[in-house]
């Protein structure tokens, strides 16, 4: 798995107006907590936005490093606050994993391969769930859960037991009837008649007089 190292410096000062302070400084206010304790922190704001980059779309373990001299500790992102407006970072959490030690992990699904249904039989692919949690040790988590969805017919659904987990990662017995993913039949709507189409269709010839028969 992929593994990033994070450099960090001690907060000595919380709250809403040191935490604006130090976004101008471009340092981002962040915090880790887990089984070691909760460490306030900054984050250097291009740092940040590089590993973010780094990050995105997969399950990445962090080596978070400290300037106070305490040992290193391993950790995943856990949430990242953005201004509404510009999307910019304004806190990170992060959760401590120890080593040799079950963890859970929520991973992102990625789908691959054109589905059968979709390529012949006129269906669409809907999307259900774009992530599931998992339980496996820090060495065993994989950057993604890969799903291939080529034999995908119309009609047909996969499951969350239907994947095969990797090696050392259960899935949550809970969620294994869970829908990932359907391939569904695309809907042709009939155009609607015109107002005045009928009235305009030829009117059927009347039956011939009975006395002009004669």
């Amino acid at each position: 798995m992929k593994q990033i190292n994070l450099k960090t410096t001690s907060r000595t000062k919380v709250g809403g107006n040191s935490a604006k302070a130090y976004r101008r400084e471009g340092r981002v206010p962040a915090v880790i907590y887990g089984e070691n304790g909760e460490k306030n922190l900054l984050i250097d704001a291009k740092v940040l936005d590089s590993a973010l980059k780094e990050i995105s779309g997969k399950a990445v373990l962090l080596e978070i490093d400290f300037d106070d001299g305490t040992d290193s500790r391993f950790a995943m992102l856990k949430a990242v606050d953005r201004n509404p407006i510009s999307g910019v970072p304004t806190h990170v959490d992060f959760v401590e994993v120890v080593r040799g030690k079950p963890m859970k992990a929520v991973l992102p699904l990625h789908f691959v391969g054109e589905s059968f249904g979709v390529k012949n039989e006129n269906g669409i692919i809907e999307i259900h769930e774009h992530e599931v949690t998992v339980k496996c040790r820090p060495r065993d988590l994989p950057e993604m859960i890969v799903i291939d969805i080529s034999d995908l017919h119309v009609g047909q659904a996969i499951h969350l037991k239907d994947v095969k987990a990797p090696e050392g990662v259960e899935f949550e017995a809970h969620k294994l009837e869970d829908i990932l993913v359907t391939c569904n039949l695309i809907e042709v709507e009939e155009e609607p008649v015109a107002a005045g189409e009928e009235a305009a269709a030829p009117a059927a010839a009347p039956a011939p007089d009975a006395a002009a028969k004669k």
